[in-house]
C-alpha cells in the first residue's frame, strides 16, 4: 500500500523576473526588465536535489511528503508555454512515482492566447491571479492600469473550465475598499488572499500608499466580520488559517502543534539564479541565501552555518514572541518564525507579532459573542475555511 502524505514543502520558484507590468509597489521593481531565466538544465539539477533529500527523508521518517512547486516571477507566462511543458516532462521523468509533485503557477493573467488557456488548464495543478481590484497600482510600462484586461481574462478562464484563485495586495489605495473586494470575491465564487503590502526595492518607494500594522490588523478584522456574517463566504486567505487556529486553541482536545524549522522548513523561495532561501528571510541578500540548489545537494543547504543562522534567528522570534501567548500550541509560532508577509514591528531587531495575534483574539471575540460555542467555550458547530496548501 502507497504511503500516506503527511507533510508538504514549497518551493517558490523566481523562474525570471522579466514582467510586462511596473506595479509601483513591486519589491522586484529594480529587476522587472531583466530577460535572463532558469535554463531547462538548471531546473533538471533542482528537481535531481530535491527528490533525493525528500525520497531519503521519506524513508527515514517512514513518511510521503508532497513537493509544491510555486512558479513565480516576474511574470511567468512571459516565457513561452513550450518552456513549461518540457520542464514538465522533466519532473515526471525525475520525480516517477517517488514523490507527490503539483505544480502552481502566479501570474498577472495580462498576457493568455489558446496555447496558455491549455497550459493553465492542463498544465497546472493550481492557478493563482494577482489583482488588486481598486489600487489603480497593477500598470504596465506606459502606465496604463490593467485592471479591465485582467478581470476580462478571468471571465476567459471561467468560460474555459480553468479554476483560479486570486491575490490581493492591501495598500493605502485600496484600504478602505475591503467590504467592496470581499463582495467582488463573494459574488464571483472566488477564494483569494490578502496580502499586506511587502518592503519595496527602494527607499521611499511606498511613501504615497504605505500602510501601518493597525490599519492592516483592521482590514484583516473587517475582512473576518464580513466572512461570519456571509451567506456565501469563500475561502480567505490567511484568515482560514486563524480561524483553524482559534478553533483549534477553543478545544482543548485537538493536537498542538510547533513550529521547528530544524526539523522541517516548509517553504522556500528560490531566485533566478538558484540561490535558496527560508521564507521570511533577508530575501536577495547574500548572506541570508541557504546556498545554491542548482549545484548544491538539499542536505547540504539544510544544514551548516547559514542554515544555523536562519533557524536560530526563527527560533528567537518564536522565544520572544511564542512562549507567553496563549494560542501558542494552537498556533505552531510559524507566522512570527518566518516573519510571514513582512509586516511586524521590530523592537531591538526582533519582529513583533502584532499583526497575527490581535486578529486571532478578535477572532475568538467574535465567536464567543457568537451562537457557535457552548456554555464551555466549546465549538457547538462551525465549519472552519479549507486550508490553503499555499503558505
Amino acid at each position: 500500500m502507497a504511503q500516506e502524505t503527511s507533510r508538504q514543502v514549497q518551493f517558490v520558484i523566481k523562474i525570471s523576473k522579466f514582467c510586462n507590468l511596473r506595479c509601483t509597489y513591486c519589491y522586484e521593481f529594480a529587476e522587472l526588465g531583466q530577460r535572463e531565466r532558469m535554463s531547462l538544465d538548471q531546473l533538471r539539477s533542482m528537481y535531481v536535489h530535491m527528490r533525493d533529500y525528500y525520497v531519503k527523508k521519506d524513508q527515514e521518517d517512514g513518511v510521503r511528503t508532497h513537493v509544491h512547486i510555486v512558479w513565480h516571477g516576474g511574470e511567468p507566462l512571459m516565457i513561452e508555454p513550450d518552456y513549461y511543458w518540457k520542464s514538465l516532462d522533466d519532473q515526471r521523468e525525475i520525480f516517477g512515482e517517488s514523490l507527490k509533485v503539483s505544480n502552481f503557477i502566479q501570474t498577472n493573467l495580462t498576457v493568455l492566447d489558446d496555447e496558455r488557456i491549455r497550459l493553465l488548464r492542463d498544465g497546472f495543478d493550481h492557478v493563482g491571479v494577482s489583482v488588486d481590484l481598486f489600487s489603480g497600482l497593477r500598470v504596465n510600462i506606459a502606465g496604463r492600469d490593467q485592471q479591465k484586461n485582467v478581470v476580462a481574462n478571468m471571465e476567459r478562464l471561467r468560460a474555459e473550465g480553468v479554476p483560479f484563485g486570486c491575490i490581493t495586495v492591501l495598500t493605502r489605495r485600496n484600504l478602505g475598499r475591503v467590504k467592496d473586494t470581499f463582495s467582488f470575491y463573494t459574488k464571483a465564487g472566488i477564494g483569494f488572499r490578502v496580502l499586506p503590502l511587502f518592503d519595496g526595492a527602494y527607499e521611499n518607494q511606498h511613501a504615497a500608499y504605505d500602510i501601518t500594522v493597525p490599519e492592516i490588523v483592521g482590514a484583516l478584522n473587517e475582512m473576518a466580520d464580513l466572512w461570519l456574517e456571509s451567506d456565501t463566504p469563500v475561502q480567505v486567505s490567511p484568515l482560514d488559517s486563524h480561524f483553524q487556529i482559534v478553533l483549534r486553541h477553543l478545544n482543548p482536545d485537538a493536537p498542538r502543534v510547533y513550529f521547528n524549522q530544524r526539523e522541517w522548513l516548509s517553504v522556500m523561495v528560490v531566485n533566478t539564479p538558484g540561490d535558496v532561501y527560508a521564507y521570511g528571510d533577508p530575501y536577495e541578500d547574500p548572506e541570508a541565501s541557504l546556498g545554491n540548489i542548482f549545484t548544491t545537494p538539499l542536505q547540504e543547504l539544510l544544514s551548516g552555518p547559514r542554515f544555523d543562522a536562519s533557524a536560530t534567528a526563527a527560533e528567537t522570534r518564536m522565544a520572544a514572541n511564542c512562549l507567553n501567548c496563549k494560542y501558542f500550541g494552537a498556533c505552531s509560532g510559524a507566522p512570527i518564525a518566518s516573519n510571514r508577509d513582512n509586516v511586524h514591528t521590530v523592537v531591538d531587531d526582533i519582529a513583533v507579532c502584532d499583526v497575527e495575534r490581535v486578529v486571532l483574539e478578535h477572532i475568538e471575540n467574535r465567536l464567543r459573542n457568537s451562537d457557535i460555542l457552548d456554555p464551555d467555550g466549546r465549538v457547538a458547530a462551525v465549519t472552519a475555511p479549507t486550508v490553503d496548501p499555499v503558505a
